[in-house]
């Protein structure tokens, strides 16, 4: 197979109407299309996994873990054009939560860090700030890993600063440390080459797995970029003619952009996401929102297709702009943000533990994040935390404050003083 961290530098991005069909085929359970889309993104979320994890057979491991739960829940994936964003997610997830269950060393107690903060980032910010802060990717690099344009990676990492700037940290962030980045970039461009044998035993694993009949193409077919790419020059070339002869005619500087702006439907309580769809036969030059006169950031989901996801209710306003300077506006009113923090019912003592009892109406407290802060600056995790037994933390000999949030950030603040 070609080398991972050179196909991230030297190669184009991935032929997306190809992409969406191999999408498409494989969600009819077809294990060729599925082992095609394999090879073909296997080696950019191969030197992903590296540079998050900086070792190369934790790598492998997770490669596995990542297409297995790919398969497993690829039927779930309602938009195609969005595979390679949701397969990063899942390669982030996954490396996310081996980092929150590593074991602190011995004599260190935890801290608030800026990783902390990345992380605490709506999941698109958050996944572009790791890639480009902590992990020292480029924004070519991160472009190419999710198959996205440079702009929008531009975009939400201008976002996740002011974000960060909330916190105080955007400094500490962009200094980082210069020469261990540098040493992590050198280590995966070292290591981040998969053998044919390592790819095929991985894939076949992956079907394994998951109780799936394997390809009956051999993976070395699959894994020349030629195959999946599949360019169609002469489409390409005809469409390109005929959109600048289009161009060329001057009703076309009058053209109205045409929109829609819909909800989708994505599972979550109060976490709505809106769908911008153009229709127009020139160029989008530019998609913006904004609520009470505050910008919200726009996601480019496809061509001329956007998303928008909203952190309050109110009026949401949508403005399209074309190549042509012709630009039109639209409001929508929004009602299904949750803004409520997580509610205390109750509280009590018992066999030397405090038991807290929470409830969130909305989107669900996250029992993973709940924590406490002693007035030492110790961070203190429960004993136990879920809806069942409540939140459990060792009887407290000082004050702290506990922070209980819910999954898209509402936090409740308890401070508690002991006598």
């Amino acid at each position: 197979m070609p080398e991972s961290r050179g196909e991230l530098q030297t190669l184009e991005k991935l032929d997306q109407n190809y992409l969406n069909d191999l999408v498409r085929k494989a969600k009819r359970g077809s294990s060729n299309a599925f082992a095609e889309l394999y090879a073909a993104v296997s080696g950019r979320q191969f030197a992903y996994l590296i540079y998050m994890l900086h070792d190369r057979r934790a790598a492998e491991t997770a490669l596995l873990e990542v297409f297995v739960l790919a398969l497993q829940e690829l039927g779930a994936l309602q938009r195609p054009e969005l595979f390679m964003s949701w397969i990063s997610r899942i390669s982030y997830r996954y490396c996310r939560e081996l980092q929150r269950s590593a074991p602190v060393a011995a004599g260190e107690s935890p801290q608030i860090s800026v990783s902390s903060h990345l992380m605490n980032l709506p999941l698109a910010e958050s996944q572009a700030s790791v890639m480009y802060y902590s992990q020292g990717m480029s924004v070519r690099e991160i472009s190419d890993v999710l198959n996205l344009g440079e702009g929008t990676i531009r975009r939400r990492l201008r976002t996740a600063r002011r974000h960060l700037r909330q916190y105080k940290v955007e400094g500490e962030a962009h200094a980082g440390d210069a020469e261990t980045r540098r040493r992590r970039i050198r280590r995966s461009k070292s290591s981040s080459e998969m053998d044919a044998v390592t790819e095929a035993s991985i894939l076949a694993e992956v079907f394994a797995r998951c109780e799936k009949s394997p390809n009956t193409l051999p993976i070395e077919a699959l894994s020349s970029y030629a195959v999946y790419r599949k360019e169609r020059f002469s489409l390409q070339r005809g469409i390109l003619a005929a959109a600048m002869i289009l161009f060329l005619l001057l009703p076309l500087l009058f053209v109205l952009p045409e929109f829609d702006v819909t909800e989708e439907d994505t599972g979550a309580r109060g976490l709505p996401v809106y769908a911008v769809s153009i229709r127009s036969i020139l160029p989008v030059s530019s998609v913006t929102a904004s609520m009470r006169g505050h910008a919200l950031p726009v996601y480019e989901a496809a061509r001329r297709s956007y998303s928008v996801e909203p952190t309050r209710n109110g009026t949401l306003l949508v403005e399209v702009k074309l190549a042509n300077r012709q630009q039109a506006r639209k409001e929508y009113s929004v009602t299904d943000v949750d803004a409520d923090s997580p509610v205390l019912l109750g509280s009590e003592t018992s066999a030397g533990k405090l038991i807290l009892r929470v409830d969130d109406e909305g989107i669900g407290v996250d029992y993973r994040e709940v924590r406490a802060a002693a007035a030492s600056g110790t961070v203190i995790r429960p004993l136990a935390a879920d809806a069942e037994q409540g939140i459990v933390f060792s009887y407290p000999d000082e004050a702290w404050d506990i922070y209980i949030s819910d999954h898209i950030g509402n936090t409740l603040h308890l401070a508690v003083h002991f006598e």
